[in-house]
């Protein structure tokens, strides 16, 4: 133990550390602050004169003001009320005067705008079950709203059935994973959907910047020669090794969980706690198969987030302690972490998946894979791309650290 606090020292008395660690805390709340200043929207009176421009927390306060009446359960009842609203009031000018400019700004605030976010679903629901084209809200019968949620049912059978067809089992498993999903939905409206996209971009920047300070572990040592004093000494060697490890894992697991949590909570105080029961449904695809709310997706890809920093210092120190050189440590790292945004685009994403960065990115992320429909075939089995990235993760931090240790007790001093 009294080693083991001594590394920790050690670790926190670096410089590079240390700088480490003060621009993820920035970060954290840079990346956190970005979606907020960049909500806006226009006041106006009952001429549809502009009276005012809101930008950040009065823009979201007063978003929020306009569409409270909203929030609550999603029932039948609510959307088939919004649906005719939307559409009598929209019918006066034509669907295509709201993207024109045409269409009044004082009407547009007063009635289709409260009722936007609530409806915003509805055209996946009721797309076109050949084609998948989202339907037009012009053009859905307020009637049909009355069945909803067996429509929504029918439009994830019809999407399994565009995309997985010679999968049946795929197709059994997103429907019985869907079933655990609790309806009526919840929508509390405020929460801004770019907001999740900088958790992720967050958390890749907070991998990068934790196994670029792991990187110089085994290998400075190796440069520098003090490697081979320590190697003579009791527990110079095994032991050692599991102590540098292990306080890695420490010292960036912590500042991982405070820097996370630093930039969830000033992101949900902006935007409102209470949107953090808004059912995932609502702000993603209607058909995602998780029964989650917003604040239990934020938990889950923080979980997910750590458990890929894990992977990825474990992969680092595996390096660290095979190379001597630790600009080719940090290189190859970084590498890693960018390859499965690469290998997802060029149509390569199970290698992606499977690596210790697979869970962090932008479209290839475990938040889009969340709401997506990937699954990996092999032989009559289908698994869901979510449980792959995990179940790799899990495999790769135990394997990664064994590597490392056992290479650090064979190095030989040339």
């Amino acid at each position: 133990m009294r080693i083991y606090c001594l590394e920790i020292k050690r670790v926190l008395k670096s410089r590079r550390v240390i700088i480490i660690l003060v621009v993820a805390l920035l970060l954290s709340v840079v990346m956190a602050w970005l979606p907020v200043i960049f909500e806006d929207i226009n006041q106006y009176d009952q001429n549809g004169n502009k009276v005012a421009e809101l930008n950040g927390l009065s823009a979201i306060s007063y978003k929020k003001t306009l569409r409270q009446t909203n929030n609550g359960e999603v029932t039948p009842g609510k959307l088939k009320e919004a649906l005719i609203i939307y559409q009598n009031t929209v019918s006066q000018y034509g669907e295509n005067s709201l993207y024109s400019g045409d269409f009044p700004k004082d009407l547009y605030i007063e009635k289709v705008f409260p009722v936007e976010s609530l409806l915003g679903r509805l055209p996946e629901a009721f797309s076109n079950p050949r084609t998948g084209q989202a339907a037009s809200l012009m053009d859905i019968d307020p009637d049909k709203t009355n069945n909803y949620y067996k429509q929504v049912e029918q439009h994830l059978k019809d999407v399994m059935q565009m995309e997985h067809k010679d999968n049946p089992i795929a197709q059994k498993q997103s429907l019985k994973k869907y079933a655990e999903v609790k309806t009526p939905f919840q929508f509390y409206a405020g929460y801004s959907r770019d907001a999740f996209d900088y958790i992720m971009l967050y958390i890749l920047l907070l991998v990068i910047l934790c196994t670029a300070a792991v990187t110089p572990t085994f290998s400075n040592e190796y440069q520098t020669g003090s490697d081979s004093i320590l190697r003579c000494t009791r527990h110079g060697r095994s032991r050692l090794a599991m102590v540098k490890v292990f306080a890695a894992l420490t010292v960036f697991s912590i500042t991982f969980f405070i820097c996370i949590l630093l930039h969830l909570l000033i992101s949900d105080l902006a935007f409102g706690p209470e949107c953090m029961k808004t059912s995932m449904q609502m702000l993603f695809s209607v058909i995602s198969l998780p029964a989650l709310n917003l604040g239990q997706l934020q938990i889950v890809l923080a979980i997910g987030g750590l458990g890929s920093l894990l992977a990825m210092i474990s992969f680092t120190l595996f390096l660290s302690a095979k190379f001597k050189d630790s600009t080719s440590v940090i290189l190859i790292t970084i590498a890693m972490c960018l390859i499965p945004i690469f290998t997802f685009s060029s149509g390569f994403a199970w290698l992606g998946f499977i690596l210790p960065s697979g869970g962090i990115g932008m479209q290839n992320s475990l938040l889009y894979q969340l709401s997506d429909f990937n699954y990996l075939h092999i032989g009559s089995i289908s698994i869901w791309s979510p449980y792959v990235i995990m179940a790799a993760t899990l495999i790769e931090i135990p394997l990664f650290l064994f590597l490392a240790v056992r290479i650090y007790c064979s190095h030989q001093v040339d």
